[in-house]
């Protein structure tokens, strides 16, 4: 299990987990491959790959764009992993599938569970699925993880820790991605909350984009989530494509220096 062994590494190298979100097939299969590439190139651990959805809830307006500019192309969850193949080839990082439960649900859990794992996708995120029923997805030699909030009750930690995941998406606030500013002291309490609970590794998304933020919280969590930050970025110069790349690894980099 390439994703619980990464986590194994980085702990022994007293490192956080650099996860990176990025949109598949946005703007298109070849400057993402490349995209890709370069975050890998800059340090990122993980790779959570998302599928462009109609109404993503969870997401907010940078990445909201995206699905909407993925689902204007026709991409869609078998799309998007045929995709994750093309990446798996291209790169290294442990690939994790990000999508709405509809897709799944529409394309039936044994073919969506077969299609992940040949394309090489490990984990999966549900944003949409509440925890008790995450277990819809248990028994198809998947990684599925949780997603908690500050909002989250004791009895809903202990739920997510009883899955036993390969890691736990600890969300910095009540809301939607997107760039902010965050309470960190609220954010450490809640981190703190449930790592009395769990022995998982925690990662901390939603909001994250500032090499302070990850500074901030290296000692409540294992690892950070950025995706709005790296959307911005990618929207910023796809128009200018031969410097994209670059671009991103560094930001990679800035951010892959303080775990």
């Amino acid at each position: 299990m390439k994703i619980r062994n990464r986590w194994d590494e980085l702990k022994k190298k007293e490192e956080m987990a650099l996860i990176a979100f990025i949109m598949a097939a946005v703007p298109d299969e070849d400057l993402c491959l490349e995209c890709i590439r370069a975050l890998e190139q800059g340090g990122c651990d993980l790779l959570e790959l998302g599928v462009p959805f109609t109404d993503p809830l969870a997401d907010g307006e940078v990445i909201e764009r995206f699905h909407h500019r993925g689902v204007r192309r026709g991409l869609n969850l078998k799309r998007g992993l045929d995709f994750a193949a093309r990446v798996r080839d291209a790169c290294q990082l442990p690939l994790i599938l990000f999508s709405y439960y509809n897709p799944i649900l529409q394309m039936g859990l044994d073919k969506f569970a077969g299609d992940c794992r040949s394309a090489g996708v490990e984990a999966v995120i549900v944003p949409d699925l509440p925890l008790d029923e995450l277990g819809r997805l248990a028994g198809q030699g998947l990684e599925l993880i949780p997603m908690l909030a500050p909002s989250s009750t004791l009895s809903r930690v202990q739920m997510a820790a009883e899955l036993d995941p390969a890691f736990i998406y600890c969300v910095s606030v009540r809301g939607v991605t997107g760039l902010r500013s965050l309470p960190e002291m609220e954010i450490k309490d809640y981190l703190q909350k449930v790592r009395r609970v769990s022995t998982a590794p925690l990662a901390l998304g939603f909001g994250i984009s500032q090499p302070e933020q990850v500074r901030a919280f290296r000692e409540q969590a294992d690892g950070v989530v950025i995706g709005s930050a790296l959307a911005q970025i990618i929207e910023e110069y796809e128009s200018r494509p031969a410097l994209l790349p670059g671009i991103l690894e560094k930001r990679c980099q800035a951010l892959k220096l303080l775990s």
